[in-house]
């Protein structure tokens, strides 16, 4: 009896012990094999720190989505108001239109909506040909904005993304222009938007009506179809999405870039070549990774001091550091962040003056020499003033070696102030005591 005992005993901690070693999984975690898509990324909108990444740096075609990186590029360099005559190349780009005719004259800001809600192609080809003067000239300039962005691995051939062997991209890079183009409030106007109207034009009589071809607004109209998200059938609508851009070709198949937020938090997902609506769903799975399967941590505020740096001139000239933005980090829950290895790395050559906003560094953030997030460190105020002219003095009167010291110099210039101030009372003293004496000869 006793010996039954010992063993159920032991087997009951041998249980508990297993239970308690075990790392429970959220229910929202997710593995590369959960997903069609043949590349995904998941990243926090405000830091770009990566969630989650399958192929994250594969080379595939983007097919429309490439009209993230026309529409933000559009929106900086051209104004709103600027009336674009159509050329005779752009109307028949082929692939989804706004129907535009040669000589046709439209706002920049009516062709942007028709280019990011009906993504049109048409639309693209006359805002590229508009702002560079060839689709050639604007491919140019969507790799080096691009390249500016963050992207490590894309060219850009086209402003609109149809086939084209040498047009690819990645779901890293089209995350971080997608992070980019978020910033810009206009851009966030015009993809969150569902349904836009052109007037008619010099050439339309009739109003274009434009709506999302995004069915995260509203779910495949007419249609009652659902997708598979964690073993349940749910709509494809949903709540948290707030944009950004889908599209297709056949050899790029599906991709959508989407960006996602709830309470405080902001996600961006990507996904490349996936098939038909499972691009709803992997995108689904993503975000939910980003909104329920994570807890979000502030490591450094924006105003907090990370590092001072000192320059050693004659005045040792202290700069203090700061974060470019928040430091926030995603974790999962089991994970404390006060286990992450902080480094703060300086820049190796820094010369005065400093501006303000300079990046002067940068602080990152390690799990398991891993690194997770990283964030510029720039100066919050400019530094020159008296601590150039010392520079510069210095450069003077040390580098060329004159007869005299520095401090002699300005001993000498001390003693001639001086001087100068005792002459100027003598002499006014002087006159003073002239006029008195006039005066008194007179009377």
């Amino acid at each position: 009896m006793k010996f039954k005992f010992k063993m159920v005993m032991i087997a009951m901690l041998l249980i508990l012990n297993t239970i308690s070693s075990v790392n429970f999984a959220s229910e929202y975690d997710i593995s590369a094999s959960d997903l069609v898509a043949e590349g995904a990324v998941l990243i926090n909108e405000e830091s770009g720190q990566v969630l989650f990444d399958k192929n994250a740096n594969l080379p595939l075609y983007p097919a429309s989505t490439t009209k993230i990186l026309t529409a933000i590029i559009i929106l900086e360099d051209l104004s709103l108001d600027e009336v674009i005559t159509i050329d005779n190349q752009s109307p028949y780009a082929g692939g989804s239109s706004i129907a535009l005719e040669p000589g046709e004259q439209l706002t920049v800001e009516q062709l942007l909506y028709g280019l990011m809600i009906t993504s049109a192609n048409d639309a693209a080809e006359a805002l590229a040909i508009y702002h560079s003067g060839s689709i050639e000239a604007f491919a140019e300039v969507m790799n080096e904005r691009a390249a500016e962005m963050g992207a490590i691995n894309s060219n850009f051939v086209t402003p609109h993304g149809l086939p084209n062997d040498d047009h690819i991209t990645t779901a890293y890079d089209l995350a971080m222009i997608a992070r980019y183009a978020m910033q810009n409030e206009m851009f966030r106007k015009i993809v969150t938007t569902k349904r836009y109207e052109i007037p008619p034009t010099n050439l339309k009589k009739d109003t274009r009506y434009l709506n999302s071809t995004n069915s995260f607004y509203q779910g495949i109209e007419g249609s009652n179809e659902l997708i598979t998200i964690r073993g349940k059938q749910v709509p494809i609508a949903y709540e948290y999405v707030v944009g950004i851009k889908r599209g297709y070709t056949d050899e790029a198949m599906n991709c959508l870039v989407t960006s996602a937020e709830k309470d405080d938090k902001a996600y961006i997902a990507v996904v490349l070549k996936s098939n038909g609506n499972a691009m709803y769903q992997d995108t689904r799975l993503l975000l939910d990774l980003g909104l329920f399967g994570l807890s979000t941590h502030v490591l450094n505020q924006k105003e907090e001091v990370i590092e001072t740096l000192q320059i050693n001139n004659k005045k040792e000239t202290k700069i203090p550091l700061y974060p470019e933005h928040e430091v926030v980090i995603d974790l999962e829950s089991d994970i404390d962040p006060t286990s992450l290895v902080k480094k703060v790395n300086i820049n190796s050559s820094i010369e005065l003056p400093v501006l303000k906003g300079e990046v002067l560094g940068s602080i990152g953030y390690y799990l398991n020499d891993e690194l997770l997030v990283s964030v510029p460190l720039i100066s919050s105020d400019d530094f020159d003033g008296e601590d150039l002219l010392n520079d510069i003095t210095n450069m003077i009167f040390i580098n060329s070696r004159p007869l005299f010291s520095k401090a002699w110099f300005f001993n000498l210039l001390t003693r001639l102030l001086i001087a100068l101030l005792l002459w100027r009372t003598i002499v006014t003293t002087l006159r003073v005591q002239r006029l008195r004496r006039r005066k008194t000869a007179r009377s």
